[in-house]
This record gives structure tokens, sequence and C-alpha cells, in this order.
């Protein structure tokens, strides 16, 4: 093996595979990624945790084939820490047996190990393919997972669940997270293919890593191709970067959430989206128990956001608003879930659809564009409210 290799495209590529690559290996194999040098082509290079695998295309200059693993964490420390932009060569040298990396001055020996000791990687049968905008995706994964369980408690709401839609004749893919406190359910623009597609539930720590991987600022696709029980993401991951990231999908199933996002609530607050999130901010700076509890006690024009701490005091704002229903009523939420959801907003007025303090609040940005790419709605419990 003997090629060459831009130094910040090499250090990417082995960003990539160290994201999955697990600190503590029971197979020693794993620690290492495969590369895979193909004369007058380019440089393949492979990691795995048996659970995901990584393998990113780069075309550069091949002078001569080979496959070998070479230690993901030792090769990335030396990658980034050679000069930005250089010249990076990799060679196999036969006489002491190992593969020389060299740049500029700089010149290392790294012991390998052989290419067949590596899992192989086995060709997944997909059942259905299809592409979506890359920024499309980043935005409705990112606002799903405010409402994703963090803890592993239940394994089935550690993800985000997706499945298809048709909403008005249009097809919409689904994205939904909930922690049992909240839920957050996404509707992206999506081609008629995922009409084919089973209900799906993707791990948060594949949630975590494809959004990595995508960069929401251009209009390039990603393809997504779905089976059974795995996923596959293929798109440009950076320049000069052709990057397949499979994982496998969590075995389980999402609990039904429609009746949940899709009642009557009537009693409409719309408030000014940066005062609401300023001032619950502020207010519940003296919250600090484990229920972060805030009250807001709403009228027609007004609304009135408190907390207390025995511990530490209190704190009001007002903030004008208005609100639909001619009767005033209290109600409390957990700060933090509101304030996660709040931030997700991007319209200068959201929108709050009340029933009864005891049931659940949704939130929705109160105007949207003609046909956005992404359209939100949230559902939050209220915490009961606690009389002294």
């Amino acid at each position: 093996m003997k090629l060459r290799i831009n130094q910040k495209v090499l250090e990417k590529a082995l960003a990539h595979a160290n994201w999955i690559i697990e600190k503590k290996q029971a197979i020693p194999v794993l620690a290492y990624v495969l590369f895979e040098a193909e004369a007058g082509k380019g440089v393949k290079i492979t990691s795995t945790n048996m659970d995901m695998t990584i393998v990113d295309t780069i075309p550069c200059n091949v002078e001569a084939s080979g496959k070998y693993c070479l230690p993901a964490s030792l090769l990335y420390d030396i990658t980034r820490k050679i000069r930005a932009g250089s010249e990076i060569s990799l060679e196999y040298t036969e006489a002491d047996n190992s593969i020389k990396l060299a740049s500029n001055k700089a010149s290392f020996s790294i012991h390998y190990m052989e290419s067949d000791g590596f899992p192989p990687i086995t060709e997944t049968q997909y059942d259905i393919t299809f592409a979506m905008k890359t920024k499309v995706l980043k935005k409705a994964i990112d606002v799903a997972k405010v409402a994703m369980l963090q803890d592993n408690s239940r394994f089935h709401l550690n993800g985000i669940h997706m499945h298809y839609e048709n909403e008005l004749g249009d097809v919409k893919l689904r994205f939904v997270a909930t922690d049992l406190f909240r839920i957050s359910c996404i509707s992206a623009d999506a081609p008629a293919e995922v009409q084919g597609m089973s209900p799906i539930i993707v791990s948060k720590r594949t949630v975590g890593e494809i959004l990595k991987l995508i960069d929401g600022s251009n209009d390039e696709e990603v393809h997504i191709s779905v089976s059974e029980n795995r996923i596959s993401f293929s798109l440009m991951s950076a320049e000069n970067i052709q990057t397949e990231f499979a994982s496998r999908l969590i075995s389980g199933t999402f609990p039904e959430y429609k009746a949940a996002v899709e009642v009557s609530n009537d009693k409409i607050l719309t408030a000014d989206t940066a005062e609401f999130i300023e001032a619950l901010d502020r207010v519940s700076t003296v919250v600090v128990d484990s229920t972060n509890s805030v009250k807001l006690s709403i009228s027609s024009e007004k609304l009135l956001l408190s907390g207390i701490s025995r511990e530490l005091g209190s704190a009001s704002e007002e903030i004008d608003v208005t609100f639909s229903s001619g009767e005033a009523m209290e109600i409390c939420f957990n700060s933090r879930y509101l304030l996660e959801i709040l931030k997700e907003i991007e319209t200068p007025q959201v929108r709050l659809r009340l029933a009864t303090s005891s049931s659940s609040t949704l939130i929705e940005p109160s105007e949207t564009e003609n046909k956005p790419d992404v359209s939100m709605i949230f559902a939050v419990m209220p915490i009961e409210i606690v009389t002294t």
C-alpha cells in the first residue's frame, strides 16, 4: 500500500471512526480501522462497533493497493497534530513490517493487524430507499430529540420514532420522541417512497452520530435505506468524503402518541416567543428542586410567571399575551421542559393550546410559512399545583 492524502480529509474521516469505536474493547481489532487502498482510485476507511458501521470513501493518490487494519485512536492523534492541510503519505515498508506515515519532516512507524481479522461487513438487503434534503433531516432530528428519553430505563423510548403520514395529500415523514412528560412530533417533507416504510425506532446513539455527519447548511441530499432491523444513511459528510453510516434499529413498540397531540384544546394563549423564553429563564433561576416548577397565571392580556424555593427565595415576572378564554386559569410546568421546547420555536410568536390545569398543553409556532419543510407540535404535561 502506498498513498498520499490531505491531512484535513484524513482527520475528518478518522474523527468519524473514533465516534463509534468504544474505548474498551473485548475484541482488539474493533479498536482498529480498515484501510483499503485501490491504485488509481482512492481509499476506503471502515470502522465498526458491531452495532454501527461507518465507511468513508475518499478519492486520493494511490500508487499501490493494499488492505491493513490500523489503530484508530493512534492514527487520529497523529493526523490531527500534523500541520493543517499538509499532505500525508502512508506506505507499507517491508523492512520493518509496518505502515510508515510521513508528512513534512515528521515520520511515524505504525504497527498494523492483518485485514482478514477485521469483522466482515454484511451486505444488508434494505426494503426501502429514499432521499431527503440534509437540512430538512437535520432540522427534524434536532427538534424531535428534545423530548427523547435520556436514561436507559425504557429502551424503546431511547430514540426517535419514524413513520410516514399522508397529510392532506402530502407525504410526510414523522419524527416523534417522548420521555413520558413531553412529546415532540415533527413532520418533514418526504418523497412518495416512504409510504413503503414500516414504523421504526432509531436509537439515541444513532441520532447523535447522524447529527455529527450531516451538514444542515447545504441543499445536498442524504439517501436513507431501511430494513427490518437496520437503517443506513449515505451522504457527502464533508468535501471529498462519501460516507455510508449504518446502524441497528431499536426492537420494540413505540407508545401510541397521536391521541396526545390531536386533542382539541380550545383555550389559546399567544405570546412573544423571545419575551416568553427570557421571562421563564429568569424566573426559573430560583427554582432548584426536582420538579423545577414554575406557575403560569393567565388572564386575558397578562401572563404572570412565578417560582418559589424554600432555600433561595422567589421570583415573578409579567408579560403581555392574548388569551382566548374569558376565564383566568393557573397551570404549573417543569421550567426546563418548557424552556427546551420554546427554544425550538423559531417564529416571532408561540401558541399554547390549553384545556385544564391538569391536562396536557399543546405548544406550536403561531404562524408558519405557506408550506414549511418542517412543521412541529409539542405536548407537555403540567405539574400538579400544590397549595400551602
